[in-house]
């Protein structure tokens, strides 16, 4: 009998062959992912920029013309220039959203010994629950924001890994709505915690400190994030940081606001959120694997479970017909 591997073994396993899996198909996951990724920070950048230049002449146009001079109509220019960087934006981050549901069903495909063909299908598999996939996203993003509170944020870390698989249950088992989503990840948990947590922990130094850590170190050492950070300094400048300053002087504060640093920091956050953003096929395919696991070792207990119920039932059955031909 082959000796049964630890809780971190297995985890070990579980992540390493997540990795590997994530880099044999990196082209094909990075295709995938591209839109949803870059389509919102482009969207955003896009609203930003038609708000500065739409801020730089917008005095210029009062003055030519008194039509300008009109709150009203200045701020529905504005809305409408900013539409187009805000519709890029929202099909982006909904396409994100169907991702972190259809990557899950690519990693089944994977771990299957399936070739990843055609990932449109599987986003097709989600976009056709539209309305349950709503439901569900709500339902998770309500039980997070009541714990978001500060004083909750223990109880929100537990929460979190009891439903840590619960977008496998519903992009896997299509039959599972909203709520049996939810109740069967609790379920698949409650008695492998300690391994759900560990290779959450795992994942997340990787994926969410590590990393992007390390790209965004690179992107400083090769000065590509002055290069970036121009661009969003010449936004920053408009804003009242020498009033913020004065304030801060008053207050004997001693600290200084410069446009340039805040535009650094901002740079480098774009940067950490798109490495973990693309990382999200890895994520995927670890608590893939993980929740496969644990299907297939809570599908073996029913089956020994049920064995024994009809061994119990069998043998009292067999007591019943010795004790009516005594009788």
């Amino acid at each position: 009998m082959a000796k049964k591997d630890s809780i971190f073994v297995n985890v070990i396993k579980i992540f390493f062959n997540g990795t590997k899996l994530y880099f044999l198909n990196f082209e094909k996951f990075f295709k995938y992912m591209a839109f949803p990724v870059f389509g919102q920070i482009i969207g955003v950048a896009m609203i930003f920029f038609a708000s500065y230049i739409f801020t730089l002449h917008v005095s210029d146009l009062t003055t030519k013309s008194p039509i300008f001079d009109n709150i009203p109509l200045v701020f529905l220019m504005l809305l409408v220039l900013t539409l187009p960087g805000f519709f890029i934006f929202c099909k982006a981050f909904w396409e994100y959203l169907i991702a972190m549901a259809a990557l899950n069903s690519m990693a089944s495909s994977l771990l299957e010994g399936d070739k990843l063909d055609d990932t449109g299908i599987h986003s097709e598999l989600i976009k056709r629950r539209t309305g349950s996939y709503i439901t569900f996203l709500l339902l998770v993003s309500i039980i997070y924001l009541l714990l978001s509170f500060p004083l909750l944020w223990g109880l929100l870390a537990i929460v979190f890994v009891y439903l840590s698989l619960c977008f496998q249950v519903f992009a896997l088992e299509e039959d599972r709505g909203a709520f049996d989503a939810i109740k069967t990840s609790v379920n698949l948990i409650k008695f492998n915690f300690r391994r759900t947590l560990l290779l959450l922990v795992i994942l997340g130094i990787f994926t969410y400190w590590l990393v992007p850590g390390l790209v965004s170190w690179g992107f400083e050492t090769g000065n590509l994030g002055g290069f970036f950070s121009y661009p969003v300094d010449k936004y920053i400048q408009l804003l009242p940081l020498n009033d913020f300053n004065s304030l801060l002087s008053q207050a004997h504060v001693p600290y200084t606001i410069k446009s340039y640093t805040i535009a650094q920091h901002i740079v480098l956050a774009v940067v950490a959120f798109a490495v973990t953003a693309f990382s999200l096929p890895l994520r995927s395919l670890c608590c893939t694997q993980l929740y496969k696991e644990l299907v297939k070792k809570n599908y073996a207990g029913k089956i020994a479970a049920d064995k024994l119920a009809q061994r119990a039932q069998s043998k009292k059955s067999g007591r019943k017909n010795i004790e009516d031909e005594e009788e």
